[in-house]
């Protein structure tokens, strides 16, 4: 093994023991879930552990999930609210590692030498790891994370598969496609857009009537059988199926973005770079555009506003997606070239969609979540720009200092961009998980009476989630709007005399710590604790009828 090689596998190595440490961290503050519906999956595997079968009252895509947290807690003998954080650290550090070697394939399939290869494969996985943005959903306990790394790993079987032609392949492809939709939902559509992208792409290299019919009726297979598991589920059992609809509801604007990405596949391997930077960058920019002006004025009135802090780490994300524009000849070939351009169009192909298809908190919440999936190719092309740097560096000293000083700038930035991870999103505070305190609170409100309960959205989630508890947020968001105070048991805490009560989507509600403290006064109150962040438990004096919880959907 050469001294570049075994550099760049000290750099993978260390690179992916940082993205499991970085995935670790809620464990520091909380061993609940860092996820609220995490709540749902762990009540999920722990009634399946208990009776032996999963309950039928779950959406769809989740049987995957909650049958795999309830091996791994049978296996290791741990509660599975307990267990689910530890392994979603440990799936979202394998997502990385699995990153990184996907990376190396292609470099070497593109022709790249074994010592670059490795080097940009290394270079990847350390992106992946530290990213903010993927730092963020790689690290949360649900479904989304298997999705992830059954797309990634989709992407490259497939390939191989349509280029060898090889049994095995195959198979592997065949097991990946039959999971998918009880995995995860928006996964899935963006496995069925990455399978009809390197479908084309490799019929547009290959053309042949065994080409078109074989992998052509794969893909049309794969479109019928997502769609007719979901429209069963939905219509002969008691599961629910999310996102399906979004798309049912303009399904020709839909087929004219999935013919795009037919003709994008082939036309962004085929022209000129300075195009394909144009459009990449013309893609990405609306990205930064949508939370710049979140943050000016929220897009969608009542929504939660974009807070500064929130900003500031996202633009310098801007560096990262800058500099991936330089790295765009990944894409020219096709041997290994095409696991990544199907990547990042799949994704912005959904994202176009969600744009034109119309303005609600519906489909912008349906952009939000294609993003994620940009940063796997994006990280690949961005390592292919740094190590290019690095080797520049070795065989000349013109220029050295400022080509280190880019590699510095790049990869000091993406660190920094790594408390995105752990933010709430509408507050901007830290730690996005719910605290030992919390919990205990909505243990005690959930299991000492059979009333409905009223507190903000993230309590009630978790109360709703793990108790089945009757509960709702509205009778609180009105309070602190100034309202009447809620005729209900509350659970409320001490942030929101400072940060504010989590009013999603709604934008947070606070109170003054006088008004709070003289709120309190006037109820009974059942039940106190410390902690990060104090929570009380009271109920108004007298015998009120609580009626605020009963018909509302957490």
């Amino acid at each position: 093994m050469s001294n570049g090689r075994r550099r760049g596998f000290v750099i993978l190595i260390a690179g992916v023991a940082l993205a499991f440490a970085l995935r670790a961290l809620p464990l520091y503050w909380s061993g609940y879930p860092s996820t609220l519906d995490g709540f749902d999956y762990a009540w999920l595997a722990k009634t399946a552990t208990e009776t032996g079968s999963l309950p039928l009252t779950q959406r769809a895509d989740n049987l995957v999930f909650s049958t795999y947290l309830s091996v791994v807690s049978l296996v290791t003998d741990a509660v599975p609210l307990r267990s689910i954080q530890p392994l979603a650290t440990a799936v979202g550090g394998i997502i990385c590692f699995v990153g990184g070697v996907v990376a190396r394939r292609v470099l070497r399939d593109s022709g790249s030498r074994d010592e670059t290869a490795t080097a940009v494969g290394a270079v990847t996985a350390t992106l992946l790891a530290i990213q903010g943005l993927f730092l963020r959903r790689t690290a949360v306990p649900d479904e989304e994370i298997l999705g992830i790394l059954l797309v990634i790993t989709l992407a490259f079987c497939l390939h191989l598969a349509l280029r060898s032609q090889r049994l095995r392949w195959w198979l592997v492809v065949g097991l990946l496609l039959a999971v998918f939709p009880m995995t995860h939902t928006f996964s899935t559509f963006i496995a069925a857009l990455v399978v009809t992208a390197l479908v084309v792409r490799h019929v547009s290299v290959r053309l042949s009537l065994r080409s078109v019919l074989g992998p052509g009726a794969l893909a049309v297979a794969f479109w019928a059988y997502m769609f007719s598991y979901y429209r069963f589920a939905e219509s002969s059992t008691t599961l629910s199926v999310p996102y399906v609809n979004r798309v049912m509801a303009y399904p020709g604007l839909f087929l004219a973005w999935l013919i795009l990405l037919a003709i994008g596949i082939v036309w962004v391997q085929q022209t000129g770079r300075r195009v394909k930077q144009v459009s990449y960058l013309a893609v990405v920019g609306s990205f930064f555009a949508i939370v710049g002006l979140n943050a000016v004025s929220p897009i969608f009135p009542g929504t939660t506003q974009t807070p500064p802090l929130i900003l500031g780490l996202v633009a310098i994300l801007g560096v990262f997606a800058v500099t991936a524009a330089f790295g765009l000849e990944l894409f020219e070939s096709y041997r290994g070239g095409a696991i990544p351009t199907a990547m990042f169009l799949a994704p912005v192909t959904i994202i176009g969609f969600g744009l034109t298809a119309s303005l609600t908190p519906e489909y912008y919440d349906t952009v939000m979540r294609a993003q994620t999936f940009l940063h796997v190719p994006a990280a690949m092309l961005v390592g292919v720009v740094l190590v290019r740097l690095l080797q520049g560096v070795s065989r000349s000293t013109s220029g050295r200092t400022l080509r280190l000083a880019l590699v510095a700038l790049v990869l000091v930035s993406t660190l920094a961009t790594a408390p995105l991870a752990y933010l709430t999103m509408d507050t901007a505070t830290v730690p996005t998980t719910t605290y030992e305190s919390e919990f205990e609170g909505v243990r005690f409100a959930s299991t000492h009476t059979d009333s409905p309960w009223v507190s903000d959205h993230s309590l009630t989630r978790v109360g709703a989630h793990y108790f089945k508890a009757q509960v709702g947020y509205s009778a609180v968001a009105n309070w602190l709007s100034g309202g009447p105070s809620p005729d209900c048991l509350v659970i409320s805490q001490h942030s929101w005399t400072t940060t504010g009560a989590h009013l999603f989507p709604n934008a947070p509600g606070t109170v003054s710590a006088t008004t709070y403290a003289e709120w309190t006064a006037t109820r009974n109150v059942v039940y106190a604790n410390t902690g990060n962040d104090p929570v009380s438990v009271s109920r108004p004096v007298g015998n009120a009828t609580c009626a605020a919880a009963t018909n509302q959907t957490v």
